[in-house]
């Protein structure tokens, strides 16, 4: 064979092999993952109703001419857009709350084109996490991944429908960056809304993006996107979303139970001071330390008031912070494994999250159900006394509730008999009756209120 033959079946050969390499870079890691996920990530179109004000003279001329022209009350149509994903081929769709909100209509798209109605399963507005669910055939279920075991500086990609149908493409949009931090806590600036154990990232979150998932570079669900921090409106490298293994738990209970059931430890702690490590012989950097045990507390035989935790489940403790984390989203079952320090020596507790099942005596004639105040009340409403009642219910309609009483308030007299027990409420209601008034005093979030109405 001639040189020149040979060079030219030489180049050949190299134009083959360089194409493949180039073909083979284009479909990396990324490009998998989002061709993955990317057919289970849907679109959710959401219609509500909204009770508005309008009037063209306050408009104009400020709230002088209220009193004069009264505003007109009408409904005003609401439409809103966001992501979810099917994480479950029954039709089960995981987004956020904020998203389906006061929902009338949900409308669910797929991106090959296919439309259902959607049903709202359930919701958590504590922990941001809704359950949608469609009924279909061949419905693509999203591969999950594990939250827990996330690096910071890894890959991460967003999935979600941006601007909806204003493309008018149902495919999703990919957005891509690195896993910037774990176990962000944010407080909602509307609405007052706690996030805990959030995961940071620089991968662009765009309005619409809400529900839509997290992916890391194996094509796994690490995360339901939620929020940005922003002040134009835009992505500005701040995204954070829900890690999935905490909103794949809120989905199984509202599935299962129909409800978020809350799970109790009933184990209350407090950051350490300098003098506190001092005292206690503390030398370490992290730690915290338990300031009571409530008696329905599943250790409360194992787990003592100036132990320090040290860890649980393998990360290190350093402020209430990061106990508040592994706490905020308890449900019945979950396990805590602390490492607990005390006297010198270190020890490790397996504490199993209880329900706490509220029960309490229903007051037919004041229209309450009330429970004696404990220490699981007493950190549930945030109360300052151990005197009194507990509200747990108010019936529509009672008395109690013309009176404007809540779940959390501690009824401690009413008409001078001091509440100790169901029969003293009643009691206190048979005296205003003689009397033609009511005067009651209650605690609410460790505030006395006092109040008198006719009778």
């Amino acid at each position: 064979m001639s040189k020149s033959r040979t060079g030219a079946l030489f180049l050949l050969l190299a134009g083959i092999l360089l194409s493949g390499t180039i073909e083979d870079s284009r479909r990396n890691a990324i490009v998998k993952a989002a061709e993955k996920v990317g057919p289970s990530v849907v679109s959710i179109s959401v219609l509500s109703h909204r009770v508005v004000a309008r009037s063209p003279f306050f408009e104009f001329w400020g709230d002088f001419w209220r009193d004069f022209f009264p505003p007109e009350y009408f409904r005003e149509e609401v439409q809103s857009l966001g992501s979810g994903i099917i994480f479950d081929s029954r039709g089960y769709i995981l987004t956020n709350q904020h998203v389906v909100e006061n929902a009338e209509i949900i409308k669910v798209t797929l991106p090959d084109g296919r439309t259902f109605d959607g049903e709202l399963v359930g919701a958590s507005e504590k922990l941001d996490v809704a359950v949608v669910r469609i009924k279909g055939k061949n419905l693509p279920e999203a591969p999950i991944g594990n939250s827990d075991t996330l690096y910071i500086g890894e890959w991460a990609i967003a999935i979600g429908n941006p601007l909806g149908f204003l493309l008018e493409d149902l495919q999703p949009t990919v957005t891509v960056g690195v896993i910037s931090a774990v176990h962000r806590t944010i407080k909602e600036k509307e609405g007052g809304r706690l996030y805990r154990d959030m995961i940071q990232t620089d991968a662009a979150i765009n309005p619409g993006n809400s529900g839509g998932p997290l992916v890391n570079s194996l094509g796994e669900v690490i995360g339901i996107n939620t929020f940005i921090f922003s002040k134009s409106g835009g992505s500005e490298g701040m995204g954070f979303a829900i890690p999935i293994n905490t909103a794949i738990k809120v989905a199984r209970e509202i599935i299962n139970h129909g409800k978020v059931r809350e799970g109790y430890i009933g184990v209350y702690v407090q950051n350490l001071t300098p003098d506190l490590k001092k005292a206690l012989g503390y030398r370490k950097l992290y730690g915290i330390l338990v300031s009571s045990v409530d008696p329905e507390s599943p250790v409360h035989s194992r787990l003592k008031e100036s132990d320090i935790v040290e860890k649980i489940n393998g990360r290190f403790i350093y402020n209430t912070g990061d106990w508040e984390d592994f706490t905020y989203a308890l449900v019945p079952g979950d396990t805590l494994r602390m490492k607990v320090f005390r006297n010198g020596r270190e020890f490790e507790i397996k504490a199993v999250a209880v329900e706490i099942k509220e029960r309490g005596e229903f007051v037919k004639e004041f229209g309450v159900t009330v429970t004696k105040v404990t220490p699981y009340y007493i950190h549930k409403f945030n109360l300052t006394t151990s005197e009194g009642l507990v509200v747990l219910k108010v019936k529509e309609g009672s008395v109690a509730d013309r009176i404007g009483l809540q779940r959390g308030d501690v009824l401690l007299s009413i008409n001078g008999v001091k509440i100790e027990s169901p029969g003293d409420i009643k009691k206190g209601i048979r005296r205003a009756r003689r009397k033609g008034f009511l005067h009651i005093v209650i605690n609410r979030g460790g505030s006395i209120y006092q109040a008198t109405v006719g009778f």
